[in-house]
């Protein structure tokens, strides 16, 4: 998995356990439990330094900002491509399926055609 693929895995997996960070230690959040998130925050500050730092910081703060959440990505990325052996280290702290690399293809072809992909649960797609 390239590094901006896995510091996508990465930032996914954090944000959910950052936004619930208070709630109850037992409870678990999406496929991340507590303790994975704790994990996973432990690493990220002890391995990011400088502009990494702030951003993991900028995002315990205010884990639900999309730009707090792609400064953290950016950050990770450059840290994970100057430094290869930490994608090991990472890859490690994530569950399974968030390094599992995902593959959807779609193929829409003729006039007026349409189509909609989604993964997951709790979606809604219209098409008109």
């Amino acid at each position: 998995m390239d590094p901006v693929t896995l510091a996508s895995a990465a930032v996914a997996a954090l944000s959910p356990y950052l936004a619930k960070a208070g709630e109850s230690a037992a409870e678990k959040i999406g496929e991340v439990s507590v303790e994975a998130g704790a994990k996973l925050f432990g690493w990220l500050r002890a391995k990011l330094g400088g502009h990494g730092q702030e951003a993991l910081d900028d995002l315990a703060s205010k884990p639900e900002s999309d730009d707090n959440q792609a400064d953290l990505r950016k950050q990770l990325a450059k840290a994970l491509e100057a430094d290869p052996t930490l994608i090991t280290e990472l890859r490690a702290l994530l569950p399974a399926d968030a390094t599992a690399g995902d593959a959807m293809v779609q193929n829409v072809t003729g006039a007026g055609a349409k189509a909609a992909q989604v993964k997951g649960s709790g979606n809604i797609t219209n098409i008109n």
